[in-house]
């Protein structure tokens, strides 16, 4: 008889014991790796059946939004970068003005201004990543994109002009260059230059813009996209 009682009891306790194993897996189920999963964030910014825009070609996402200094005449963007990080306004205006010359070709790194047929070819990459350096330090407020939003806002090229601060309405200038034979670059006229201290949207960059009425930038931001 003691023998046989012990038979139930020994199913018993194995029936208990897997029994609270079982409720283990499930419990760490639940609140373990299943909570991970589901508390997991989504990658993207958007939300299902509305996805979020895809950042521009030259911007990458890694750590915080960077642009990626693409050119396609291997032109070293990293002094603009430098400089747009600080917010010198004044030094990455220029470093602007020197780079796009080596972007449009070696004309205009000989003349200081970029002449109708390197304007024609100038590449759409250099471009884009000037501006997205210029966007990416001024939160959207400068760059050539944000210039062409306020073109079309406009319709019109004075309005354009006189709404960031480079001409009157009138016609008067209130940005002017002059250029040095010597060093063969522009330089602002005194009392001409731009508002470094507190540039209204879309002031800069001032490239291209003006001085030179033989060739339109304008032209080359169109075919660019912008």
């Amino acid at each position: 008889m003691p023998q046989k009682s012990e038979t139930p009891a020994l199913v018993i306790t194995f029936l208990i014991t897997a029994g609270l194993i079982g409720s283990g897996v499930w419990w760490f189920r639940q609140n373990g790796t299943g909570s991970q999963l589901s508390d997991a964030k989504p990658t993207s910014s958007g939300t299902p059946g509305n996805p979020s825009t895809s950042p521009p070609a030259s911007v990458t996402l890694e750590g915080s939004k960077q642009p990626a200094l693409a050119s396609d005449r291997n032109v070293n963007y990293s002094q603009l970068k430098a400089d747009l990080q600080k917010k010198d306004w004044k030094a990455a205006d220029r470093e602007t003005y020197l780079r796009l010359l080596d972007a449009a070709g070696p004309k205009a790194q000989a003349l200081g201004f970029t002449p109708q047929d390197e304007m024609n070819n100038f590449p759409c990459t250099d471009l884009k990543t000037v501006d997205a350096l210029w966007s990416v330090a001024s939160d959207g407020k400068f760059g050539f994109a944000a210039q062409q939003g306020i073109l079309r806002a406009l319709g019109d090229y004075r309005k354009l002009y006189d709404q960031v601060g480079w001409q009157k309405l009138s016609g008067e200038w209130l940005i002017e260059w002059t250029y040095n034979p010597q060093t063969k670059r522009m330089d602002y006229k005194p009392g001409k230059s731009p508002n470094f201290a507190d540039p209204p949207p879309g002031h800069f960059p001032t490239v291209e813009r003006g001085y030179n009425f033989d060739v339109s930038l304008d032209g080359a931001l169109k075919r660019c996209g912008f």
